[in-house]
C-alpha cells in the first residue's frame, strides 16, 4: 500500500505560493538590512551567524529551497495529468 502525502493540488499550491511570498519578503528585508554594507564590501558577513550570515538568511534559503521543490511537483503533477 502506497501512502501519498499532499495527492491533491491545492495543498500543494497553497505551500508553494506562501512559502515563495515568505521567502520574497525574507530576501527583501536581508537585502535592506544590508544596503549600507553592499558599497563597502560582501554582503551578509556578520560574525553571529550562521555560517557567517545574517539571521534572516537561514530561513529565506530554507522557504526559497521549499518553494522550488514545491514548484517541481505542482509541474510533475500537471504533467502527468
Amino acid at each position: 500500500m502506497t501512502i501519498r502525502a499532499l495527492a491533491a493540488r491545492r495543498p500543494l499550491e497553497a505551500i508553494a505560493l506562501h512559502s515563495g511570498a515568505g521567502a520574497a519578503a525574507l530576501w527583501l528585508a536581508v537585502l535592506w538590512q544590508e544596503l549600507p554594507q553592499l558599497a563597502y564590501g560582501p554582503i551578509c558577513s556578520e560574525a553571529q551567524g550562521l555560517f557567517g550570515h545574517c539571521p534572516l538568511c537561514a530561513p529565506a534559503a530554507v522557504l526559497t529551497v521549499v518553494s522550488f521543490v514545491a514548484g517541481l511537483q505542482l509541474m510533475r503533477l500537471q504533467r502527468r495529468g
